[in-house]
């Protein structure tokens, strides 16, 4: 039987736009007109639903956890899952809410805007999740993204997890950034979290607004001392570095031409993750993970496992 991940998080239709000629800073401007000449395209979108698919392209068995409208958005976003081969028996639906969309405009160096409207995923709460579904039973490692975006689902994430843990499921887990007027609450409760987590995917700045600190080492020390069995931390163009109990190491980057960022971090957690359930070390998946982010930065691919292993030889 093929490992199976299930994703929880925010689920968007995505109408992403390339090309977008906002100027060499890229900013739009109240009262212009914006052109792109590079096409689009509308697809799945999230944090989690980011990590299902390229999760999926990898080979392992995915199932989306999430939460739509009961509206026509609703129907698009389970024939797009039954496209990518997610099981969506744990994607509950909520007449009252509205399916969430957003809007990204891509500029030519890959740097993008989005706009999101929708409120079906922000509301997906602890209440929604079936924890008796057979796929909790069966499935070696959970991934929960864009959580900090959630806040129902956020505030009980710490029991959510503790009992996910005492099943011997694997909780893996990148909340992003909080937002700005929660942040205070929410610092306190990931900390609470994490000590059940089995790995931590922040970028700098997420890490930094996590712990408060404005030295690096200093919030790694803080957050691997909750009781995360590892960080994984996303630094861009620069790689990422690995923190544990008793091992930190750099993985540089693959220098590569930007076309999109879109999904960058996501392809990197998704590809760690499916390569540290299969009984990679830390060290290959840091490796195949940073390909793999490099991959999807220049080519806007989600790199299967060929791919990933042949552009490191």
């Amino acid at each position: 039987m093929n490992q199976l991940l299930l994703t929880v998080g925010n689920i968007y239709i995505d109408h992403n736009i390339f090309g977008v000629n906002a100027g060499d800073e890229f900013r739009l401007e109240s009262g212009k007109d914006y052109f792109a000449n590079s096409g689009s395209e509308r697809v799945l979108g999230g944090s989690a639903m980011n990590v299902a698919m390229q999760a999926r392209r990898l080979g392992a068995e995915v199932c989306f956890v999430g939460k739509t409208g009961a509206d026509s958005g609703a129907k698009e976003v389970r024939e797009l899952l039954s496209v990518q081969g997610i099981i969506s028996d744990l994607v509950s639906e909520d007449a009252t809410q509205a399916t969430s969309m957003a809007v990204n405009l891509i500029g030519k160096d890959g740097e993008f805007i989005g706009v999101h409207y929708g409120e079906a995923s922000r509301t997906l709460a602890l209440e929604d999740i079936d924890l008796n579904h057979d796929l909790f039973e069966r499935c070696n490692g959970i991934y929960f993204g864009g959580t900090g975006k959630q806040p129902l689902l956020f505030s009980k994430c710490a029991e959510l997890f503790s009992k996910l843990t005492s099943r011997g499921i694997k909780v893996f887990y990148d909340p992003n950034r909080f937002p700005a007027h929660e942040a205070l609450a929410d610092r306190s409760l990931l900390h609470d979290q994490l000590a059940f987590a089995e790995g931590y995917f922040p970028n700098e700045g997420e890490l930094l607004q996590a712990t408060e600190k404005t030295d690096v080492n200093e919030a790694l020390d803080e957050v691997v001392g909750t009781g995360v069995k590892f960080v994984a931390l996303k630094l861009g163009a620069k790689g990422c570095r690995i923190k544990t109990q008793t091992e930190d190491f750099t993985v540089e980057a693959k220098q590569v031409r930007a076309i999109s960022t879109v999904g960058a971090g996501d392809c990197f957690n998704a590809t760690f993750i499916v390569y540290y359930l299969q009984g990679a070390s830390l060290k290959e998946c840091a490796e195949r993970a940073t390909t793999a982010a490099a991959i999807k930065v220049s080519q806007n691919t989600w790199p299967d496992q060929a791919t990933i292993e042949n552009y490191s030889r």
